[in-house]
Protein backbone atom coordinates (compact mmCIF):
# COMPACT_ATOMS: atom_id res chain seq x y z
CA UNK A 1 0.00 0.00 0.00
CA UNK A 2 1.64 3.21 -1.30
CA UNK A 3 2.12 6.19 1.12
CA UNK A 4 -0.94 8.54 -0.79
CA UNK A 5 -3.50 5.70 -0.07
CA UNK A 6 -2.49 4.98 3.44
CA UNK A 7 -2.93 9.16 4.32
CA UNK A 8 -6.41 9.09 2.39
CA UNK A 9 -7.76 6.11 4.09
CA UNK A 10 -6.33 7.95 8.04
CA UNK A 11 -7.42 11.43 6.69
CA UNK A 12 -10.87 9.43 6.10
CA UNK A 13 -10.98 7.56 9.61
CA UNK A 14 -10.40 11.13 11.13
CA UNK A 15 -13.09 12.66 8.98
CA UNK A 16 -15.67 9.94 10.08
CA UNK A 17 -14.39 9.92 13.60
CA UNK A 18 -14.71 14.17 14.13
CA UNK A 19 -18.21 14.02 12.58
CA UNK A 20 -19.87 11.40 14.91
CA UNK A 21 -17.86 12.98 18.33
CA UNK A 22 -19.23 16.29 17.05
CA UNK A 23 -22.81 14.97 16.86
CA UNK A 24 -22.17 12.98 20.32
CA UNK A 25 -20.93 16.55 21.79
CA UNK A 26 -24.02 18.29 20.55
CA UNK A 27 -26.56 15.52 21.55
CA UNK A 28 -25.11 15.62 25.26
CA UNK A 29 -25.26 19.60 24.87
CA UNK A 30 -28.50 19.78 23.89
CA UNK A 31 -29.97 17.64 26.74
CA UNK A 32 -28.29 19.69 29.42
CA UNK A 33 -30.20 22.45 28.25
CA UNK A 34 -33.08 22.21 30.00
CA UNK A 35 -34.29 25.57 29.65
CA UNK A 36 -34.48 25.23 25.81
CA UNK A 37 -37.27 23.78 24.26
CA UNK A 38 -38.09 20.76 22.73
CA UNK A 39 -38.82 22.33 19.19
CA UNK A 40 -35.31 24.52 19.16
CA UNK A 41 -33.85 21.22 20.57
CA UNK A 42 -35.22 19.22 17.54
CA UNK A 43 -34.53 21.96 14.89
CA UNK A 44 -30.72 22.21 16.39
CA UNK A 45 -30.12 18.46 16.16
CA UNK A 46 -31.60 17.71 13.43
CA UNK A 47 -29.62 20.67 11.54
CA UNK A 48 -25.90 19.81 12.45
CA UNK A 49 -26.73 16.54 11.92
CA UNK A 50 -27.55 16.99 8.11
CA UNK A 51 -24.82 20.16 8.49
CA UNK A 52 -22.24 17.37 9.64
CA UNK A 53 -23.24 14.83 6.72
CA UNK A 54 -22.66 17.41 4.27
CA UNK A 55 -19.52 18.58 5.42
CA UNK A 56 -17.71 15.11 5.48
CA UNK A 57 -19.21 14.13 2.33
CA UNK A 58 -17.23 17.18 0.73
CA UNK A 59 -14.13 16.33 3.06
CA UNK A 60 -14.24 13.20 1.04
CA UNK A 61 -14.44 14.04 -2.03
CA UNK A 62 -11.42 16.41 -1.93
CA UNK A 63 -9.52 13.46 -0.10
CA UNK A 64 -10.09 11.05 -2.70
CA UNK A 65 -10.71 13.49 -5.68
CA UNK A 66 -7.20 12.17 -7.57
CA UNK A 67 -8.96 8.09 -7.42
CA UNK A 68 -12.23 9.99 -8.41
CA UNK A 69 -11.00 11.65 -11.20
CA UNK A 70 -9.20 9.09 -12.92
CA UNK A 71 -12.01 6.92 -12.35
CA UNK A 72 -14.22 9.32 -13.88
CA UNK A 73 -14.32 8.40 -17.39
CA UNK A 74 -14.77 4.50 -16.73
CA UNK A 75 -17.38 5.71 -14.44
CA UNK A 76 -19.76 7.80 -16.95
CA UNK A 77 -21.74 5.18 -18.04
CA UNK A 78 -22.08 3.63 -14.12
CA UNK A 79 -23.37 7.03 -13.17
CA UNK A 80 -26.08 7.66 -15.90
CA UNK A 81 -27.18 4.02 -14.68
CA UNK A 82 -27.19 5.17 -10.98
CA UNK A 83 -28.96 8.53 -11.53
CA UNK A 84 -31.82 6.49 -13.53
CA UNK A 85 -32.20 4.19 -9.94
CA UNK A 86 -32.07 6.87 -7.93
CA UNK A 87 -34.71 8.94 -9.46
CA UNK A 88 -36.94 8.64 -6.21
CA UNK A 89 -33.45 9.20 -3.92
CA UNK A 90 -32.72 12.22 -5.90
CA UNK A 91 -36.50 13.66 -6.24
CA UNK A 92 -36.36 13.31 -1.79
CA UNK A 93 -33.07 15.30 -1.94
CA UNK A 94 -34.42 18.10 -3.58
CA UNK A 95 -37.79 18.02 -1.34
CA UNK A 96 -35.60 18.46 1.69
CA UNK A 97 -34.05 21.37 -0.15
CA UNK A 98 -37.48 22.88 -1.03
CA UNK A 99 -38.73 22.16 2.21
CA UNK A 100 -35.76 24.45 4.05
CA UNK A 101 -35.71 27.12 1.25
CA UNK A 102 -39.34 27.64 1.57
CA UNK A 103 -39.95 27.34 5.76
CA UNK A 104 -43.44 25.22 4.44
CA UNK A 105 -43.64 24.07 8.27
CA UNK A 106 -40.78 23.45 11.54
CA UNK A 107 -40.29 20.72 13.88
CA UNK A 108 -43.34 20.65 16.19
CA UNK A 109 -45.74 21.90 13.65
CA UNK A 110 -48.57 19.79 12.64
CA UNK A 111 -49.01 18.79 9.44
CA UNK A 112 -50.96 17.42 7.08
CA UNK A 113 -49.53 15.72 3.39
CA UNK A 114 -50.97 12.90 1.24
CA UNK A 115 -53.14 10.94 4.20
CA UNK A 116 -50.33 11.37 6.20
CA UNK A 117 -51.24 14.07 9.61
CA UNK A 118 -48.96 14.48 12.49
CA UNK A 119 -46.47 16.34 14.85
CA UNK A 120 -42.86 16.77 12.83
CA UNK A 121 -40.51 15.44 15.26
CA UNK A 122 -37.45 14.78 12.84
CA UNK A 123 -36.35 14.97 9.00
CA UNK A 124 -33.58 13.56 7.06
CA UNK A 125 -32.03 14.32 3.34
CA UNK A 126 -34.49 11.47 2.20
CA UNK A 127 -37.73 11.36 4.82
CA UNK A 128 -39.54 13.14 7.35
CA UNK A 129 -40.87 11.26 10.75
CA UNK A 130 -44.18 12.85 12.45
CA UNK A 131 -46.17 11.64 15.39
CA UNK A 132 -49.44 10.74 14.08
CA UNK A 133 -52.65 12.61 14.91
CA UNK A 134 -55.73 10.30 15.28
CA UNK A 135 -59.44 11.43 13.92
CA UNK A 136 -59.91 13.03 17.66
CA UNK A 137 -57.09 15.29 17.35
CA UNK A 138 -55.54 13.37 19.49
CA UNK A 139 -52.04 11.92 19.64
CA UNK A 140 -51.81 8.02 18.55
CA UNK A 141 -48.58 7.27 19.59
CA UNK A 142 -47.60 5.93 16.33
CA UNK A 143 -44.47 7.17 14.50
CA UNK A 144 -44.76 7.84 10.22
CA UNK A 145 -42.27 8.16 8.16
CA UNK A 146 -42.67 9.70 4.72
CA UNK A 147 -40.20 10.36 1.59
CA UNK A 148 -39.29 13.94 1.25
CA UNK A 149 -40.50 13.65 -2.33
CA UNK A 150 -44.01 14.37 -1.09
CA UNK A 151 -42.89 17.90 -0.84
CA UNK A 152 -42.59 17.95 -4.94
CA UNK A 153 -45.66 16.06 -5.66
CA UNK A 154 -48.94 16.37 -3.36
CA UNK A 155 -49.81 19.58 -1.21
CA UNK A 156 -49.01 20.51 2.02
CA UNK A 157 -51.48 21.62 4.87
CA UNK A 158 -49.78 22.75 7.77
CA UNK A 159 -51.86 23.18 10.63
CA UNK A 160 -49.00 25.24 12.86
CA UNK A 161 -49.58 27.03 15.98
CA UNK A 162 -50.01 30.88 15.77
CA UNK A 163 -47.40 31.19 19.09
CA UNK A 164 -49.10 29.08 21.19
CA UNK A 165 -52.45 28.79 20.01
CA UNK A 166 -54.47 27.31 16.69
CA UNK A 167 -57.61 28.65 15.16
CA UNK A 168 -60.11 25.60 15.46
CA UNK A 169 -63.47 24.27 13.31
CA UNK A 170 -66.32 22.32 15.43
CA UNK A 171 -69.11 20.95 13.04
CA UNK A 172 -71.84 19.96 14.85
CA UNK A 173 -75.30 18.42 12.90
CA UNK A 174 -78.69 19.47 13.50
CA UNK A 175 -82.04 17.85 13.10
CA UNK A 176 -84.42 18.03 10.47
CA UNK A 177 -86.95 20.69 12.69
CA UNK A 178 -84.86 22.20 14.96
CA UNK A 179 -84.52 25.92 16.11
CA UNK A 180 -81.18 26.51 14.25
CA UNK A 181 -81.13 30.08 14.99
CA UNK A 182 -81.53 28.92 18.64
CA UNK A 183 -78.69 26.56 18.12
CA UNK A 184 -76.43 28.53 16.41
CA UNK A 185 -76.73 31.24 19.57
CA UNK A 186 -76.15 28.63 22.45
CA UNK A 187 -73.35 27.25 20.42
CA UNK A 188 -71.75 30.77 20.34
CA UNK A 189 -72.02 31.48 23.54
CA UNK A 190 -70.51 28.01 24.60
CA UNK A 191 -67.22 28.54 22.82
CA UNK A 192 -67.27 32.20 24.08
CA UNK A 193 -67.54 30.98 27.52
CA UNK A 194 -64.71 28.41 27.02
CA UNK A 195 -62.72 30.68 25.37
CA UNK A 196 -62.54 33.58 26.74
CA UNK A 197 -59.03 33.57 28.19
CA UNK A 198 -58.08 32.44 24.78
CA UNK A 199 -59.39 34.98 22.45
CA UNK A 200 -57.11 37.82 23.27
CA UNK A 201 -53.47 36.78 23.14
CA UNK A 202 -54.66 34.52 19.71
CA UNK A 203 -55.61 37.77 18.17
CA UNK A 204 -52.62 39.44 18.62
CA UNK A 205 -50.96 36.23 17.79
CA UNK A 206 -53.12 36.57 13.99
CA UNK A 207 -52.50 40.34 14.02
CA UNK A 208 -49.15 40.03 14.07
CA UNK A 209 -49.04 37.15 11.47
CA UNK A 210 -50.81 39.33 9.05
CA UNK A 211 -48.10 42.23 9.48
CA UNK A 212 -45.32 39.75 8.82
CA UNK A 213 -46.96 38.00 5.63
CA UNK A 214 -49.28 40.99 4.19
CA UNK A 215 -52.18 38.07 4.20
CA UNK A 216 -55.96 38.63 5.61
CA UNK A 217 -56.61 36.25 8.69
CA UNK A 218 -60.01 35.22 10.67
CA UNK A 219 -60.72 36.89 13.31
CA UNK A 220 -59.68 34.70 16.91
CA UNK A 221 -63.66 35.45 18.38
CA UNK A 222 -65.41 32.26 18.02
CA UNK A 223 -67.79 32.26 14.76
CA UNK A 224 -70.72 30.37 14.30
CA UNK A 225 -71.61 29.97 10.06
CA UNK A 226 -74.35 27.31 8.84
CA UNK A 227 -73.74 25.08 6.36
CA UNK A 228 -76.33 22.72 4.29
CA UNK A 229 -74.11 19.93 2.96
CA UNK A 230 -77.08 18.11 1.83
CA UNK A 231 -80.96 17.74 1.38
CA UNK A 232 -82.29 18.01 4.91
CA UNK A 233 -78.79 18.14 6.25
CA UNK A 234 -78.10 21.71 8.40
CA UNK A 235 -74.28 21.50 9.55
CA UNK A 236 -73.14 24.19 12.55
CA UNK A 237 -69.63 25.09 11.88
CA UNK A 238 -67.95 26.65 14.81
CA UNK A 239 -64.47 28.59 14.15
CA UNK A 240 -62.72 28.58 18.13
CA UNK A 241 -59.20 29.68 19.40
CA UNK A 242 -57.70 27.13 21.29
CA UNK A 243 -53.99 26.50 23.26
CA UNK A 244 -51.70 24.47 21.23
CA UNK A 245 -51.52 21.82 23.67
CA UNK A 246 -55.07 21.91 24.30
CA UNK A 247 -57.54 21.44 21.18
CA UNK A 248 -59.11 17.85 22.33
CA UNK A 249 -59.94 19.69 26.27
CA UNK A 250 -61.30 23.16 24.49
CA UNK A 251 -63.42 20.73 22.01
CA UNK A 252 -65.07 18.57 24.85
CA UNK A 253 -65.63 21.85 27.11
CA UNK A 254 -67.71 23.74 23.99
CA UNK A 255 -69.33 20.64 23.56
CA UNK A 256 -70.68 19.65 27.22
CA UNK A 257 -71.76 23.46 27.45
CA UNK A 258 -74.09 23.21 24.25
CA UNK A 259 -75.19 19.97 25.01
CA UNK A 260 -75.98 21.48 29.07
CA UNK A 261 -77.54 24.29 27.27
CA UNK A 262 -79.80 22.63 24.89
CA UNK A 263 -80.94 19.94 27.61
CA UNK A 264 -82.27 23.00 29.98
CA UNK A 265 -83.91 24.51 27.11
CA UNK A 266 -85.95 21.53 25.90
CA UNK A 267 -86.28 20.07 29.55
CA UNK A 268 -90.07 20.45 30.23
CA UNK A 269 -90.87 22.60 33.60
CA UNK A 270 -90.40 20.34 37.02
CA UNK A 271 -88.53 17.37 35.12
CA UNK A 272 -85.65 16.36 37.08
CA UNK A 273 -82.06 16.34 35.60
CA UNK A 274 -80.79 12.69 36.61
CA UNK A 275 -77.40 11.98 36.05
CA UNK A 276 -78.41 8.70 33.43
CA UNK A 277 -81.01 11.41 31.76
CA UNK A 278 -79.96 11.06 28.26
CA UNK A 279 -80.04 14.80 26.04
CA UNK A 280 -82.13 14.50 22.70
CA UNK A 281 -80.93 16.78 19.78
CA UNK A 282 -83.31 15.54 17.29
CA UNK A 283 -87.43 15.84 17.15
CA UNK A 284 -88.87 12.34 17.97
CA UNK A 285 -89.87 10.36 15.17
Amino acid sequence: MDTLLRHEILATLVILAGVLLANFAISWILRSRVQMSRETKLRTSVFWRNASFLLAVVALIFVWGSELRAAALSLVALGVAVVLATKELLVSVLGYVYRTTSGAFRFGDIIEIHDVKGEVVDQTLLSTTVLEVGQQHQLTGRLIQFPNAYYLTHPLKNLSRIGRYQIGLLTVPVGAGEDVEALKSALEQAAREVCSAFVAPAEAAIREMEGERFIMMPSAEPRVAVALPDVDKIHLILRYPYPADRRMATEQQIIARYLASVHGRRRPSGTGSGAGEAVRLAPPG
